[in-house]
């Protein structure tokens, strides 16, 4: 009964499997339907073996497996490596690294021998039966070593490509089951007791089940890749693989034979595989190491080192005793445009080419390196100043020839600093500084030049430092005034406005020009938070002024381009205004021309002001970007006058200028005032070319916020109107 029962479950289990694997073969196409299709015609052969049994079982009540059944057996084994060989050669390609290739090879040693030293030898062993039944008996355990070892590729192909599917991951353990299954057979067959009915037979019904779930879960679409993390991946590969090496091992200890056999054979493979695995990894680290180091001390995309390089070889170069070095620091002009015009490939082009005619400069015996960006530097060794001179002429000479990329020529030159160990510094920070500083110079005096650092230059970075320094702390020791300078209507002299100017006064460094620190707090991004409180302080003494009764005046604030592009700026306003309680009408913010770089973000801003109520006015107008074209578009109110064109009223063309503004800014519609009057001659010729509005030290210098009250108390004692003069 156990023998029938095992029999019929068997043959139930191929029944429902084919059935699933045969539907789900013909509902699909091209290789999946292929692979299901083989998978299902294998269940048949099975079922039919298993048929073949029941009935000589039924007939002789004979339990033996007959060579019949071993046949079909074969056949269903055949269909089942058909099936997955086409499901290899699905993905076959993608899963070609030597670690998944060396892993396969373990399993294939593995278990080969394993089965060789268990399954195969003991059979040929004990073979007294006919040729054919013996060559079935060894063909059949090959057939399942051939069914595992394809199994295992198959899952590590698709546990690599992420595409491990439930209705595969069935397949895998219904093929692993059925492996299970046979080398318990081989056990039984040594114990000469390979009979139906054994527990072998609940793991081949495990299999038959697997193999059509499977097929029964890809028929209803549920093909989703069960992911894994990579790392998981490549743990469970390593785990797998050295653990049959350790099964091996221990076969191999259990075996009651030491001589050379399978076994012995196998661990000789193995050992010589992992040998020549680590042999092969540690060239490939080391090939990696030397890759990883040259780009630690190397700049990738010219070649040349690096600043890491750079720093080592200075340190190594000055640590010599009696030296002398030149440190030659170069920097493209306008190469920010470049990419910005033409984008990156261009730029990296140019980047390379630069690195290219430096090499040629320089020669091999000079250092050259790559700091980052388009900052190149030379090191001279035993350079007086006039080999730095000359070097950094031939460098000049080099960039006369303009680059090309696309059929377009672009011109493009350096700016270079020269500092020299150790008349300048002493370390390869203090070296590189200066040079820098050197370098900035030579870009303010008109680029395309070289400058050398010197004892002037560094007195100049000291002050810029100090500046720097003392900015910081410079509102909150409340070292920082306003004074006001008032805008009169020229024909009258009536006071119409002021404008609000700062001023530092120094304990130490006495009173600051701010033609002097108002660069570097913008350089320092410290302009904003000054901006701020300027704007602050004049609105809250104006409000003061009106409520004292003075007549009110709308006070004019400076405002820096870099306050201006602020996102922050339209906010900071608003709140000011509110918190000091100021009308907005009173209120004018000055900005320079440089704004009209970019047009429509500053016109945005600027509508956004005038809707608050704030008038606009363009300081210095005709010294910086301004367009005959733009200026209409603009929502500003007032333009003023850059004194230079007041300083040379007499001159003809100055004046004819002059006169082109004055009737540009009116015919437009806009407030037009004149800055810098310094003498009554002046006020009269602007006044006969209608100019209606000026200030200046004709009026009143900037004064502090007393003097100009009593201003304003003294001109309003005649009357309403306040009057100079």
């Amino acid at each position: 009964m156990r023998v029938l029962g095992s029999n019929m479950l068997q043959i139930a289990a191929g029944a429902i499997g084919a059935y699933w694997t045969l539907r789900t073969g013909l509902r699909l196409t091209g290789n999946p339907s292929r692979f299901w299709l083989l998978l299902g015609i294998g269940l048949i052969f099975n079922t039919f073996s298993n048929f073949q049994l029941l009935y000589k079982q039924l007939a002789s009540m004979a339990t033996e497996y007959s060579a019949f059944s071993y046949i079909f057996w074969l056949i269903a084994y055949c269909f089942y490596l058909a099936a997955l060989f086409c499901k290899y050669r699905q993905i076959h390609g993608r899963s070609g690294r030597a670690g998944y290739v060396f892993n396969i090879i373990v399993f294939t040693v593995t278990a080969t021998s394993a089965s060789v030293h268990f399954v195969i030898n003991p059979i040929i062993s004990i073979a007294d039966e006919s040729p054919f039944v013996t060559l079935l008996s060894v063909v059949y355990p090959l057939a399942s070593l051939s069914i595992f070892l394809i199994t295992l590729i198959l899952y590590y192909s698709l546990l690599q490509q992420g595409a491990l599917t439930s209705s595969m991951l069935f397949v895998v353990w219904g093929m692993l089951s059925q492996v299970a299954g046979d080398i318990g057979y081989a056990y039984l067959a040594e114990q000469q007791e390979q009979y139906s009915g054994q527990f072998v037979d609940v793991l081949w019904v495990l299999a038959l089940l697997l193999i059509g779930l499977g097929g029964r879960y890809a028929g209803e679409g549920q093909t989703d890749p069960m992911q894994e993390r990579e790392p998981d991946a490549q743990i469970k590969e390593s785990f797998f693989t050295y653990a049959s090496i350790a099964v091996l091992v221990i076969l191999f200890v259990l075996s009651s034979h030491w001589d050379f056999n399978a076994l012995s054979l196998g661990l000789l493979l193995l050992f010589l595989l992992v040998m020549g695995r680590q042999l092969r990894m540690m060239r490939v680290l080391n090939k990696l190491m030397g890759e990883y180091r040259y780009l630690a001390y190397h700049d990738p995309l010219t070649g040349l080192k690096n600043r890491i390089s750079f720093q080592q070889d200075l340190e190594r170069i000055i640590g010599k005793a009696g030296v002398r070095a030149g440190l030659l620091l170069i920097d493209l002009d306008r190469f920010k445009v470049i990419n910005d015009t033409l984008g990156h490939h261009a730029g990296d082009l140019i980047l390379v080419q630069t690195a290219e005619r430096l090499r040629r400069c320089v020669g091999a015996r000079s250092p050259l390196y790559r700091l980052g960006g388009d900052e190149f530097v030379v090191i001279l060794t035993d350079a007086e100043n006039s080999w730095c001179a000359a070097a950094a002429d031939r460098i000049l000479g080099q960039f006369r020839e303009p680059f090309r990329w696309e059929e377009i020529e672009i011109i493009v030159t350096p700016s270079i600093g020269i500092s020299i160990y150790p008349d300048n510094g002493c370390t390869s920070n203090d070296l590189l500084k200066y040079a820098d500083a050197a370098m900035y110079l030579a870009k303010e005096s008109g680029k395309n030049s070289f400058r050398f650092y010197n004892t002037e230059l560094h007195a100049i970075m000291a002050r810029k430092m100090k500046l720097e320094h003392e900015l910081r702390r410079a509102i909150e020791r409340n070292q920082f005034k306003l004074h006001y300078q008032p805008k009169v209507e020229l024909r009258t002299k009536r006071i119409i406005g002021m404008e609000a100017l700062l001023r530092w006064e120094h304990p130490e460094l006495g009173v600051v020009s701010p033609a002097e620190f108002i660069p570097v707090a913008e350089e320092s991004g410290q302009i904003v938070a000054i901006g701020d409180w300027v704007l602050e302080r004049a609105c809250e003494q104006n409000k003061s002024w009106q409520d004292k009764g003075f007549p009110p005046l709308c006070v004019s604030v400076n405002v820096s381009v870099r306050q201006f592009q602020h996102r922050e700026f339209l906010m900071s306003v608003r709140s000011v205004l509110q918190r000091t309680g100021l009308p907005a009408a009173y209120l004018e913010l000055e900005i320079t021309e440089s704004i009209m770089q970019n047009v429509k973000e500053s016109t945005d801003v600027l509508r956004a002001l005038r809707r608050m109520g704030i008038s606009i006015s363009i300081d210095d107008f005709g010294t910086g970007y301004s367009s005959l074209f733009i200026i209409p578009k603009l929502p500003v109110d007032t333009i003023k006058i850059d004194k230079s064109f007041i300083d040379d009223i007499d001159d003809r063309v100055q004046l004819s200028m002059l006169k082109t503004i004055i009737d540009l800014g009116l015919g437009l519609n806009l407030g037009v005032v004149a800055e810098g009057i310094e003498s009554e001659h002046q006020r009269q010729v602007l006044v006969a070319h209608g100019c209606p509005v000026g200030q200046g030290y004709l009026y009143s210098r900037p004064v502090s916020p007393e003097a100009f009250e009593e201003m304003l108390s003294a001109a309003g004692e005649s009357g309403a109107e306040m009057l100079l003069g």
